[in-house]
This record gives C-alpha cells, sequence and structure tokens, in this order.
C-alpha cells in the first residue's frame, strides 16, 4: 500500500545514502577522514582540558585552551566543507 510519493521519498534517501558513504577506494578521501578524525580528537581533548583549566585554576588561560581548540575545530569543518 505504497503510494507514489513514498517511492519518491524511498528513491531520495536511498541516492542520499548512497552518495554520504565512503569511497574506500580512493586514498585521498581516506586520509582525509583520517586527518578530521585526528583534529576531531585533538579539538576533543583541547576543549575538555580547557573547560577544566577555565573552572579550577586560571581563568585567562583556560580561556586560551579553549580558543585553541575552536581553532582546531574551525579547520576540520573548513576540510570537510570544503573537501580540500
Amino acid at each position: 500500500m505504497t503510494t507514489d510519493k513514498d517511492q519518491q521519498i524511498d528513491e531520495i534517501v536511498k541516492s542520499r545514502l548512497h552518495r554520504s558513504q565512503l569511497n574506500d577506494e580512493d586514498p585521498r578521501e581516506v586520509l582525509m577522514l583520517k586527518i578530521r578524525n585526528v583534529l576531531n580528537i585533538v579539538f576533543m581533548l583541547l576543549a575538555v582540558v580547557g573547560a577544566v583549566v577555565y573552572v579550577t585554576y586560571d581563568v585567562p588561560t583556560g580561556g586560551w585552551v579553549i580558543g585553541a581548540a575552536v581553532i582546531v575545530k574551525s579547520v576540520e569543518v573548513a576540510l570537510r566543507l570544503f573537501k580540500v
């Protein structure tokens, strides 16, 4: 009991899922994924450390660490958006 609209929606979802999958054949794409993952890990560590420093020890130093985390995340987002 599917309608034409349901079939169209299913086709759109399938095409979007197919496009978003990683191409394991392309070494450049795999390398970029690894770089983005490393940048994300560095961002998370800096954000947590910065928050702890900000709250417990020194506000300006914590702010600088959090600012560095934001810069790292901005680089990762730029790589993702512009597919460098």
